[in-house]
């Protein structure tokens, strides 16, 4: 597995591998979010992705001004970190989220995840991410339900 800065060229790639992750999994919650706009907010301090022979296979971005309970002033943010099914069970989340925390340097390094997130709530857990506290997203579901989050902090 091989991690290396995302370029522009990799959008077409990415956008078709988030929407295989939107189909399979829900996320993103909202099908107008799979495109590449997304992927390339203003607030990324930097971005990565991961390649398996020679594939694009998944994404993470680290972010300004994550805030949460829990979470300390001033720590960057794990954001839209994606591994395209196929290629589970290969080390591309984990070796995204060791990316993103060697970038963070110093600083604290956080996430949130939804309740309904099981899967990437037990890559966290197995990774050693400890759990600092629970919100509620200011933003709302398919169904008009604001999820319930847990935050996270890096080992």
């Amino acid at each position: 597995m091989q991690i290396r800065p995302r370029a522009d060229d990799d959008a077409p790639a990415l956008v078709e591998l988030l929407a295989e992750v939107h189909e399979r999994d829900g996320y993103p919650v909202r099908r107008a979010n799979v495109r590449r706009e997304w992927l390339w907010d203003d607030s990324f301090v930097g971005a990565w992705v991961a390649v398996h022979d020679g594939d694009v296979v998944g994404h993470v971005a680290l972010a300004q001004g994550l805030a949460g309970a829990g979470i300390p002033k001033g720590a960057l943010g794990i954001s839209r970190l994606f591994v395209t099914p196929r290629a589970h069970g290969h080390g591309a989340g984990a070796a995204l989220l060791d990316a993103a925390r060697a970038a963070a340097g110093a600083r604290p390094l956080g996430l949130e995840v939804t309740d309904t997130s099981t899967a990437a709530r037990a890559l966290y857990e197995r990774l050693g991410w400890r759990r600092v506290g629970e919100g509620v997203a200011d933003w709302a579901d398919l169904d008009g339900r604001h999820p319930a989050l847990t935050f996270f902090l890096a080992p």
